[in-house]
Parts: structure tokens; sequence; C-alpha cells
């Protein structure tokens, strides 16, 4: 549905921002995703939920400090959601980041256990856990 919605409105930047999310959840292709958000936020520059998708799309390209960029900006405005928190932890491991990632993994499962990433967020600490110090 979201691709036929964004066939009838392409510059709809929430469209285009969700179409790139699931893009990016459900396998479809990186570097379209990555247009599809950046075409959402040159039209919703200051929406949290489009940073995010931005960011996402950079981590999954590879390139993590663009995605650190982008995840921090959208964890500044809603620090309280776990997804974002994960996005943002995942781009600072990425990055090497680790202290960083720890701590926004570990506030992605303060804010909630169970949230969709949970299982990923505790491996990934796990991870952290295990690097030589």
């Amino acid at each position: 549905m979201c691709e036929k919605a964004h066939q009838v409105d392409p510059s709809a930047p929430l469209v285009a921002s969700q179409l790139a999310y699931l893009y990016l959840e459900h396998g479809g292709d990186v570097n379209v995703a990555l247009s599809l958000a950046q075409l959402a936020s040159q039209r919703m520059p200051r929406s949290p939920e489009v940073a995010d998708t931005l960011g996402w799309a950079y981590y999954r390209l590879g390139v993590p400090a663009s995605a650190v960029v982008q995840l921090e900006e959208c964890v500044q405005k809603v620090p309280g959601n776990p997804v974002f928190q994960y996005h943002l932890g995942m781009a600072y491991m990425a990055a090497g980041r680790f202290g960083f990632a720890q701590r926004s993994l570990q506030r992605a499962l303060k804010e909630s256990p169970s949230f969709p990433f949970a299982a990923s967020a505790r491996a990934a600490l796990e991870k952290i856990a295990r690097l030589p110090r």
C-alpha cells in the first residue's frame, strides 16, 4: 500500500519515509530506501521519525558516522523512544564507540524491555561485554 501511495504522490514525505523504513526492515533495496529517506528529510527536516529512518538507512549502508549524526538528532528530540535509542546504539557500535553504544542500548531496554528489537539489543550488549577492555 505504501508503494501505491508513493506512486500517487511521490513527493509526500511521510509516505516516502515509511516506505524507506519498510524497505530497510523487510529486505528492500537499501539505496532506494536512502533516496526515499533523503527526500523525506528535505521536506521534513525537523521530524525525528524521518531523521531516524535516514540514520537507519546510513547504518544499513555501512556509513555509521552519517548514521550517528541523524540518530543523535532524533534521540535528542525524543529520548524515550526505545527504537530510536536502539538504532543509535547500533550505529555507535558500528562506529566503534562502544561506551556510547552500551548506554543507548541499555536506555532502549530500560524504556521498554520488550520493544521489537529487545533481543537484538541484548545480543549487542552481550557482544560489547565480551570486548577486551
